[in-house]
């Protein structure tokens, strides 16, 4: 669960995104991520990959995220 200040909304995250959040917050890159969703839940790279451009992205729509240094997955 995340809280949105600016919005005053809470959000809460799938399965997938619980997966990755505490990676995402210790930094790992989107590759990472994308190797963990594609590891735990038996899913394509490409699609693992698309997942967490989605994620981030939405993150950083919403200026949940400290950093915008995290590239996009490699397909």
């Amino acid at each position: 669960m995340a809280l949105d200040i600016d919005a005053s909304e809470y959000l809460a995250v799938n399965r997938t995104g619980t997966a990755i959040w505490p990676l995402l917050v210790a930094g790992a890159t989107s590759d990472e991520l994308a190797a963990r969703l594609t590891a735990t839940y038996e899913i394509d790279r490409e699609s693992a990959g698309r997942y967490v451009d989605e994620f981030v992205a939405s993150l950083a729509e919403r200026n949940l995220l400290e950093s915008d240094d995290v590239p996009p997955a490699e397909a």
